[in-house]
């Protein structure tokens, strides 16, 4: 199987503070790497993506990233409403 990494953005410079999203297609393993309040370009690079005729990622693809980003924020307002 062949794995391809494509990260969207930049490294974070605090390694403890990435976070990443990763979608599995074709056997390919794309990883996109973002910090914390980043998401807004993370979703920005996404929909270049999705939109460019000659990128692997289609509008789909885009769309499974974006609700795991979206599951993740869900995740952490769970956890600050814990007592």
């Amino acid at each position: 199987m062949t794995e391809q990494q494509q990260p969207a953005l930049p490294q974070p410079t605090s390694a403890g503070s990435a976070r990443q999203l990763v979608l599995m297609k074709h056997g390919r393993r794309y990883i996109f790497r973002y910090a914390p309040g980043e998401e807004v370009k993370l979703l920005d690079e996404l929909v270049c993506l999705a939109g460019d005729p000659t990128s692997e990622l289609d509008w789909f693809d885009a769309a499974v990233l974006s609700h795991q980003m979206g599951q993740r924020f869900g995740h952490v307002f769970e956890n600050l409403l814990k007592p």
